[in-house]
């Protein structure tokens, strides 16, 4: 008896955890709209955990991964960094992504943006400061809202424009400037910040 009752708890903790360690994975392309009207295609992709038992709750996320084939850039964070805006400006591309973790903005100023700024250079990304960065015409363009209630609700296939939910509301015909976004909602690097 003793060894049934040993053998059934080892099988119900050892299915446990191998639920507990299963990824789900988004993979789709996005329509995006930049600050100057033209509307381009990129490919995104999310890994999280997956939810199971004794956690019904979807997973956390793993990383994200970003493309865009035509000017041959990519890009690759951990759940630390939430992708919101990806914009040419004057022929350079700019990437933004939200700042997810208390770490990166103990190294901030509270009054900066809660996020990371990148310029692309020379075939790779290169953090620029918030000064540097074109706030007030780069569009928070990115969908935030990919992961369903299943998986069978996770993005995939190509998503138009129309479709997708962007941060901090969204006007299809007049997104948020990056500048309005995190002053707005005063998404700086202070809420991480003990009062």
């Amino acid at each position: 008896m003793k060894r049934r009752t040993l053998l059934a708890s080892s099988l119900l903790v050892s299915t446990g955890c191998a639920w507990g360690s299963k990824i789900d994975v988004a993979e789709w392309t996005e329509e995006v709209k930049l600050s100057d009207g033209r509307m381009i295609t990129v490919w995104r992709r999310a890994r999280a955990y997956s939810g199971g038992w004794p956690n019904s709750k979807r997973g956390s996320d793993i990383d994200f991964e970003f493309k865009y084939a035509p000017l041959n850039i990519y890009w690759k964070g951990d759940w630390s960094r939430y992708l919101m805006s990806f914009d040419i400006i004057d022929g350079v591309p700019y990437l933004v992504a939200q700042i997810a973790d208390r770490a990166s903005c103990a190294k901030m100023k509270k009054t900066d943006y809660a996020a990371q700024f990148l310029r692309w250079h020379n075939g790779q990304w290169l953090e620029v400061s918030q000064a540097d960065f074109p706030v007030q015409r780069a569009l928070v363009n990115l969908s935030i809202d990919f992961w369903g209630h299943s998986t069978a609700d996770d993005y995939k296939g190509r998503i138009a424009w129309g479709d997708k939910e962007l941060p901090g509301g969204f006007n299809q015909d007049h997104p948020d400037t990056v500048k309005l976004y995190f002053e707005r909602g005063s998404r700086f690097c202070n809420m991480f910040r003990k009062v």
